[in-house]
């Protein structure tokens, strides 16, 4: 099967990612891995060409079998950082808005493609419960969107891992819309200051701030082992990607909440 999946650059060739291939093996299977923390979709090529890489020996890496490898993931990564230069997040007040009932497939990466998102609850429930822990969380979600709900809340958004296809989110991202919220019936658990006690009870990370929603459509790109500034030469460092855009869903609480079948 062929792995080394090639990718339509913006104009000519994909020029400014020479650095990758400068980089030794095990360095560049640090800067890969740094970028999986983009990359949600258990099955996703990019992960399965990063483990096939990272299983050859270390005393094998000067074999063709270890330098084919190599090849695959730089053109995957190059391929991927391409992208991104394409999905440019300094433009996310362009961020297209769509309000039709619409649940988007999600990219081969596991997220949603850019945009606001508006979905209907069976929707939601049906597309992201889909395994035992998505499910205990939709349940603590629901508890605090039927308080949201009785406040006025009108809409909120939801963003993050959770609406990936990573099979084990930390938690779920929530920025609720605080236009005609009765902040004394919602109560001090919602207070900005209170982040710790709405992740313990009800899993979310949640606010009601402008910067909260900007912050969710744009994700930072890179993990701990991220490029380093000696690793470039020229302005190779400067046209490095280091965010992405990506999508989020909104969920009309003006309906009823559903109930929940599990």
């Amino acid at each position: 099967m062929d792995k080394t999946r090639k990718f339509a650059p913006l104009s000519g060739p994909p020029v400014q990612d020479a650095w990758l291939d400068r980089l030794s093996y095990r360095r560049l299977l640090s800067v890969a891995g740094s970028m999986l923390i983009a990359i949600k979709a258990p099955n996703a090529t990019f992960r399965k060409v990063y483990n096939a890489a990272r299983m050859i020996p270390h005393n094998m890496r000067q074999t063709e079998t270890a330098k084919m490898a190599r090849q695959a993931l730089v053109t995957e990564m190059k391929g991927y950082l391409n992208v991104h230069r394409s999905l440019d997040p300094s433009r996310v007040e362009g961020i297209a808005r769509p309000h039709e009932l619409h649940f988007p497939a999600v990219t081969e990466w596991g997220t949603l493609p850019p945009g606001f998102w508006h979905v209907s609850f069976e929707e939601f429930v049906g597309r992201l419960a889909f395994n035992r822990h998505r499910k205990a969380q939709v349940k603590l979600l629901f508890e605090a969107l039927s308080l949201l709900k009785s406040a006025g809340c009108k809409k909120v958004t939801i963003a993050g891992s959770f609406t990936s296809n990573k099979p084990m989110p930390g938690d779920i991202d929530l920025v609720w819309d605080a236009d005609g919220v009765n902040s004394e019936q919602l109560g001090p658990i919602f207070d900005e200051n209170n982040g710790i006690e709405l992740q313990r009870r009800f899993g979310i990370d949640a606010s009601c701030q402008e910067w909260k929603l900007k912050l969710s459509i744009v994700q930072s790109l890179w993990g701990a082992g991220s490029p380093k500034p000696e690793e470039f030469v020229g302005e190779e460092f400067d046209q490095l990607p280091r965010f992405r855009a990506v999508g989020v869903l909104v969920l009309d609480l003006t309906q009823d909440l559903p109930v929940l079948r599990f």
